[in-house]
């Protein structure tokens, strides 16, 4: 039985423990995750997913602060696993990614070189990809640059949000882990490097502006942007004559007749209609906001119960 130790911490990560902890031929003989952090009002220490799940199953699970500590490096040696599994974690350095006779097998969620980075599922729901995937590949000494073992393609829907296609991308990524780690140790699954003239967009960390609608120029791209953020971070814009705070917008549907077109954003509206997006070709739905200080609400119970009407540009100046 193939013997790994899994790395990961967020939920898009368990999906793939949860598949490789099930799988008849693999055995998961250690699980590493974050440790345990102060979280909500009461900054109890909070567990990430991927550590719940071991605790769950009884795998012994380790929570290094630092990858290179002797410490660490000397009990993760002592599992003696063929292959580690790495999905959704930091950058692991030589000394670990190495260690194992068939090295370190990790889970991307883009289609590489395409979208290198740590957010490559939101910037290509950003950029109106029509199709994106996941990739399997062994991890070297620069990040998301190693060896290709296979891709599956995922086509994207124009109104899919980035809480739908995280939930598919999850469960095709650990289908993908659990064929390509047996296949890796026991078959002649052979690398095939990336090509790097493909290499031509990246996917960085998201910083607080990625949510920040006004900055953007065409109804297209605050189209994206919405579905990039829904549910998190919430796409946003200054509210109706007070700048200083924001409001965020989720469900923006394109409209079916609407080519994918960059003309730009004009203003939005909000009345007893709802609320729309226009741009000098066509306009958007959005279907549900939260206001400053408010839960999530559909758009036509916001309208039902604010005083706000009329037309507004990006920054929330009143145009009539």
């Amino acid at each position: 039985m193939l013997r790994t130790v899994f790395f990961g911490t967020p939920d898009f990560a368990a999906t793939s423990l949860q598949a490789l902890i099930h799988a008849p031929e693999i055995n998961v003989v250690a699980v590493v995750s974050a440790p345990d952090r102060p979280s909500g009002r009461g900054q109890q220490l909070r567990s990430s997913p991927v550590a719940l799940l071991a605790r769950e199953h009884s795998i012994p699970l380790l929570q290094p602060d630092k990858l290179r500590d002797a410490e660490f490096l000397t009990e993760l040696a002592a599992f003696n696993a063929d292959i580690f599994t790495v999905v959704a974690f930091r950058m692991l350095p030589e000394a670990v990614w190495n260690m194992p006779p068939f090295g370190s097998l990790n889970i991307h969620g883009s289609l590489l070189p395409d979208l290198r980075g740590a957010a490559p599922i939101q910037w290509s729901l950003a950029l109106g990809d029509s199709e994106t995937g996941v990739t399997a590949f062994s991890l070297n000494h620069a990040i998301d640059e190693g060896p290709i073992l296979r891709q599956v393609r995922i086509p994207v829907g124009t109104n899919e949000t980035f809480g739908e296609l995280y939930a598919r991308m999850a469960s095709e990524g650990a289908q993908l882990a659990a064929d390509i780690l047996v296949q890796r140790v026991h078959h002649d699954l052979r690398p095939m490097p990336q090509e790097e003239g493909l290499a031509q967009r990246g996917a960085p960390k998201l910083t607080p502006e990625f949510a920040h609608l006004e900055h953007l120029v065409s109804l297209w791209d605050v189209h994206n942007r919405i579905r990039a953020c829904d549910p998190i971070p919430g796409a946003s814009l200054p509210t109706p004559e007070s700048p200083g705070e924001r409001w965020k917008l989720f469900g923006s549907e394109w409209p079916v007749s609407g080519a994918r077109s960059h003309a730009p954003i004009t203003h939005y509206s909000i009345d007893n209609q709802g609320i729309k997006l226009f741009s000098t070709a066509t306009y958007t739905v959005v279907h549900e906001v939260q206001w400053p200080g408010k839960r999530r609400m559909s758009a036509v119970d916001f309208v039902r119960g604010s005083r706000i009407r009329g037309r507004f540009t990006l920054s929330g100046q009143k145009i009539d």
